[in-house]
């Protein structure tokens, strides 16, 4: 199968993760992949490094015509059985070059995030270009059928998965670990790893904190990422008093060996959620998770089984969770091993890359028989 991902994003989070395990992973199953990405987004310097061939193009909103025929002709050029766009810029691109003449066998969507979508003529063009939409959860597809964008029977929920070798429980190795962070301390940590803005919920945590402190003094939360608000949480871990108590590590890629440091995960995200990878790493470390109910959340994360789900934004919820979990040696390791068990069964590598390989023959057998353009389209690859 010739299959091209666009992607218009230029940083490295979760998403973009995905995008380039499942370019990587169907080229292993033989398939041909291409990117069409930024040649400034971290994602095409990861990909090129990883052999992917990336062919370079900017999404702006404000080219979106003469971006759309670009990548038309690149599709003509290309011929790919699929495209699959991520973002909303490389979406909107994407149906635009399909409807000046670049044409796939089949368009497919991925929506990674739970923003709610609106109705209307634009959306209804946008998911109506797409033989097929792919969500990283169940509640995001089932919205997008409430919303009358996406029938049911013309999308598929694919949860991120998870290497389970690479991310696997290393308590033996703790003490190394948060040597390597850094942390000086005898007592738990507190770990989340997301990028630093403000939809990631790092502000409630850091007023959840504020509050475990007071019963664990000796706690520390370590908090993994890059991102615009880093000053902003900075200043805010000064005024709550907790600065002492709080590590930024920054960007980091070795994150299976930061996760042993951890005694217990926190995401709290507050809105625009599929299921985020950290989560689902983090649950594969046999951690237990305390997270918000957002998006896909809960299908990663089982209320009182794997850890705790709470209401978005609700700093004191966050923080019961977590003390919880600090008072209950044992509970911390049964719900450990629970969230371990619940990611291998459900959020495998395996599965993703199986389930997709079927969503894009669902997608081939939506779009009809296989017809290619008649005439050339207009723009430069």
């Amino acid at each position: 199968m010739r299959i091209v991902h666009t992607e218009s994003s230029t940083v490295m989070g979760g998403q973009e993760r995905r995008v380039l395990a499942e370019s990587l992973g169907m080229r292993e199953r033989g398939h041909d992949v291409r990117l069409v990405t930024p040649a400034s987004g971290v994602l095409a310097r990861r990909a090129a490094a990883a052999g992917l061939e990336v062919i370079p193009l900017s999404f702006r909103r404000s080219l979106l015509p003469a971006t759309a025929r670009a990548l038309a002709s690149i599709v003509n050029r290309l011929q790919p059985d699929v495209v699959n766009s991520h973002s909303s810029a490389d979406s909107w691109t994407a149906a635009l070059a399909r409807l000046l003449g670049g044409r796939p066998r089949a368009l497919v969507r991925s929506r990674h995030i739970s923003a709610p979508v609106r109705p209307g003529p634009l959306h209804s063009l946008l998911y109506g270009q797409a033989d097929w939409v792919i969500t990283t959860g169940e509640s995001v597809r089932r919205d997008f059928a409430e919303s009358g964008l996406v029938p049911l029977d013309r999308s598929t929920s694919i949860p991120t998965g998870v290497d389970l070798e690479r991310f696997s429980p290393h308590p033996e190795r703790r003490a190394e670990a948060r040597g390597v962070l850094g942390v000086a301390t005898e007592g738990p940590v507190v770990g989340v790893v997301a990028y630093l803005r403000r939809d990631k919920g790092h502000a409630v945590l850091l007023q959840a904190m504020k509050t475990v402190l007071d019963s664990h003094p000796t706690c520390v939360l370590v908090v993994v990422g890059e991102g615009p608000e880093l000053a902003t949480l900075e200043s805010l871990a000064v005024r709550l008093g907790i600065r002492a108590s709080v590590q930024f590590t920054g960007l980091r890629e070795d994150i299976p060996e930061v996760l042993a440091a951890f005694d217990l995960f926190c995401q709290p995200s507050l809105r625009n959620e599929g299921v985020p990878q950290s989560v689902v790493q983090a649950a594969a470390a046999a951690l237990p998770v305390v997270t918000t109910e957002v998006g896909g959340i809960p299908e990663a994360v089982l209320h009182e089984r794997t850890g705790f789900v709470v209401p978005p934004g609700e700093e004191e919820a966050l923080a019961r969770g977590i003390l919880a979990l600090l008072a209950d040696p044992a509970l911390r390791r049964e719900m450990g091993e629970a969230a371990r068990r619940h990611v291998s069964a459900s959020f495998s590598v395996k599965r993703m890359l199986d389930s997709t390989e079927e969503a894009y023959a669902a997608a081939l057998r939506a779009a009809g028989p296989a017809t290619r353009p008649t005439r050339k389209s207009t723009g430069t690859p």
